[in-house]
Formats: structure tokens, sequence, C-alpha cells
């Protein structure tokens, strides 16, 4: 999600949070040129004493909103710190990669779930957050040894 479209979503602009927690114009419009993930932290704080929010509580607000594996952690409350840590550092390396896996799909375990194949309790999401996991490993191998697919590879 885009900074501005955030802050009209939770009714505020960039001179409202600008005015009362000092940020300047021309730090806004550096921030313009940002990916949103990439914001250092004082500007989430800002943002969130502004809106009453914490700065974690508008990272993950802003970040999420296409982040698939985000959306995943927080809709079935996701607090093992480990297995959320490991998911992290391996996004982090992809991102610097310039690999985007934030559109994971978690389509097969909601169809297990809707057609009653599975409960979708903690240990099936846990489940689900290993193999993905171990996924991400191996993906992280091949990115590092260069064995990456190409198009020939991909069928």
């Amino acid at each position: 999600m885009k900074l501005d479209e955030y802050l009209k979503s939770n009714n505020t602009t960039r001179y409202e949070v600008a005015k009362i927690s000092g940020i300047s114009e021309s730090s806004f419009k550096n921030l313009l040129l940002q990916d949103v993930s990439n914001y250092a932290g004082r500007f989430y704080r800002a943002i969130g004493l502004v809106l009453g929010k914490t700065g974690g509580q508008v990272y993950d607000e802003i970040t999420a909103d296409g982040n698939t594996v985000f959306n995943f952690l927080g809709k079935y409350h996701v607090h093992d710190k480990k297995r959320v840590t490991k998911l992290l550092d391996y996004m982090l390396y992809f991102k610097k990669n310039d690999i985007d896996v934030t559109s994971v799909s978690f389509s097969i375990f909601e169809n297990e779930i809707e057609s009653g194949d599975i409960s979708g309790d903690e240990d099936d999401v846990l489940k689900v957050i290993d193999n993905l996991i171990e996924n991400f490993k191996t993906m992280k191998e091949n990115v590092e040894s260069g064995n990456l697919p190409t198009l020939e590879k991909i069928d």
C-alpha cells in the first residue's frame, strides 16, 4: 500500500503527520520515493503517534496489504517467534535479491479447510508455515548455487 493511501484510509494526511510529528516536508518527499517496507522505524513511530497506534502496528498494516504471507500469519494469529523470524529472514533475503515471495498462495490450505479435509487448527497452520520455511530454504539454496529456474525448466 502506498503511504498516501494508508494515511487517507486512516483519515489523515502527510501534512497532519508532519505537523504533529515534526517530520519535514522534504523527508516526506523522500519517503514517497521508497518502498513502504524500507522506511526507517522513526517514520512508522511518527505515523503511529498521529494515528494512536504503535510503529509496529503501522508497519504491519502498511506492508501487509499485498503480502499474502503476512496476511496468513495475521489471519491465523501465528505468534510462534522462531517460525515467524525464520520466515522474515528468508523474505528479507529474497527482497535483497529482487525475488518477490510476497504473493505466495495459500489457496490449497483454504480449500482443504472449506472441504472439511482439515480443521485448520493451530497444528495445521504450523504445518503450512513449516512447509513454507522448507520451501524458502530450498529456494535460497538454489539462488546461492546459481540454480535458478529458466523458462525452459518451468512446465
